[in-house]
């Protein structure tokens, strides 16, 4: 290695000893290589004064921490005599906790043996941590899309019918604690299936999802659910109406789907249209949620049989 004159051995160490990273030597020809140098930015990254690291291997600074991948990878270098880069937990002498990334160069002699290994530590927690907090920002992203398609129908973007149950459940049991109002509605296309006859699947698929949308948009409070509950099938569990405003709620609805006139030439009405079955009830201790979805049911099959648009059982 050439040296400038102007660079002198006092320099080389004033500017060794004043570098902002660690910068330790251990000796390579002793037992657990031995620190014989480190500089002050190595005291100041580890909290320990000179005294307290001299004579010590590095691996102290682990502490219990030794389940660490890295740890392997730099036995196995230092074993061979290899240069390497790791990234280790280390304890500063006060116990905090920092990550140190370790490159460390192996020196030998004229002839050849191994005499020192040169190891430059630098404090890369900041990284690190920002690391792991993107990491952990796109594990939870995409939990949040797995519950999300869990949840939904995908054809709709609605709940699904599991998801429609879980929440209707859950609602039930709050409806019963608090004595409050509880309706469950199922709702049907009218005719639909001469619908998928006439027009085809992917036109049957499109109505589903201008339906499902409007039934949405008109029960939209966080104490409303609205799923696709069978093939043309919709389900609404809502709290807190009254039983008049329930009713108003629906007529409303069936005015808005009728107003989005999807040509219907099979239908009388020559546009889609819905029929809907309701219950509205205090749920007693011993209503379930089952009992509720039939009372439904049974509610739309009536106004289906009278020709009706729109049936309600208490």
């Amino acid at each position: 290695m050439s040296v400038s004159p102007e660079i002198t051995r006092d320099l080389l160490a004033r500017a060794v000893d004043q570098s902002h990273d660690g910068i330790t030597i251990a000796d390579a020809r002793m037992k657990d290589f031995p620190l014989i140098y480190v500089n002050a930015g190595f005291e100041r990254l580890s909290g320990y004064p000179a005294d307290d690291l001299l004579g010590k291997s590095c691996r102290f600074l682990q502490g219990v921490d030794t389940d660490q991948p890295d740890i392997a990878v730099l036995r196995e270098a230092l074993h061979q005599g290899k240069n390497c880069v790791v990234t280790l937990r280390n304890y500063r002498k006060d116990g905090a906790l920092f990550w140190n990334e370790l490159s460390i160069s192996a020196l030998r002699n004229e002839q050849g043996e191994l005499t020192h290994f040169v190891g430059i530590q630098k404090d890369v927690t900041g990284r690190i941590l920002s690391e792991q907090h993107l990491r952990q920002s796109h594990l939870d992203l995409l939990n949040r899309q797995r519950d999300t398609q869990l949840h939904t129908d995908p054809l709709v973007g609605l709940s699904n019918r599991q998801h429609f149950d879980e929440q209707l459940a859950h609602m039930l049991q709050t409806a019963q604690r608090t004595h409050s109002l509880l309706s469950v509605l199922v709702i049907d296309l009218d005719q639909f299936g001469r619908f998928n006859a006439r027009y085809g699947r992917p036109a049957g698929d499109t109505c589903l999802r201008m339906v499902g949308e409007r039934i949405a948009k008109s029960f939209s409070r966080a104490s409303d659910c609205v799923a696709r509950y069978e093939n043309d099938e919709f389900a609404v569990v809502s709290s807190g109406d009254s039983l008049e405003g329930m009713q108003q709620h629906a007529s409303k609805l069936r005015d808005q789907i009728r107003a989005l006139n999807i040509p219907h030439h099979d239908s009388p009405d020559g546009v889609v249209t819905i029929c809907i079955g309701c219950t509205s009830l205090i749920p007693q201790r011993d209503t379930d949620a089952t009992s509720l979805l039939k009372l439904a049911d049974n509610a739309l099959q009536q106004a289906k049989q009278h020709g009706y648009d729109y049936e309600h059982i208490n």
